[in-house]
């Protein structure tokens, strides 16, 4: 008999989900450093950001025990793919876990990390998030130019023979 709350939501469903400057998945822990950032500020465009993550949580229903492909894309506010169109993915098998109550889900925790992303311009863009081909989340951030000191004048030095 399928449980009360498994019958709700069938799917497989993100939880929750945060870009970070580094992430990793070991042992259904997500070790986060930089994480939870919604502006990127740099210091001119296009801009190379050294590296980023997604830490991401994905409730499995008891009901869905299955291999499912979990993907992630890099869009900007156009939707224009920043990837070239081609998504990040990984296939995750579930199976129920000895001892584990009937009709209890699954958590999953994956992540992904990017190095030297580069932004073309500033604005909006979003981490898609895909679980069997199907748009399930968005991590949106932005990434604008830092605001600069004012420029001074040179100071010209006086010397006592310019009198």
């Amino acid at each position: 008999m399928e449980s009360f709350e498994a019958s709700l939501d069938p799917a497989p469903r993100v939880e929750f989900a945060m870009v970070a400057d580094a992430v990793q998945a070991m042992g259904g822990k997500l070790y986060v450093l930089g994480g939870g950032w919604d502006m990127l500020w740099v210091g001119s465009f296009p801009a190379r950001h050294p590296s980023m993550g997604i830490g991401l949580r994905i409730r499995v229903p008891w009901s869905h025990i299955d291999e499912f492909e979990l993907s992630v894309d890099l869009v900007n506010e156009d939707g224009k793919s920043l990837f070239g169109g081609k998504r990040f993915s990984q296939r995750i098998k579930v199976t129920r876990r000895l001892g584990r109550p009937a009709g209890s889900d699954t958590g999953v925790t994956r992540a992904f990390t990017f190095n030297n992303l580069l932004f073309p311009k500033p604005g909006g863009y979003a981490f898609p998030i895909f679980v069997s081909g199907t748009e399930v989340a968005r991590v949106r951030f932005r990434v604008e130019k830092r605001a600069g000191r004012p420029r001074q004048a040179p100071r010209r030095s006086i010397r006592p023979e310019d009198g």
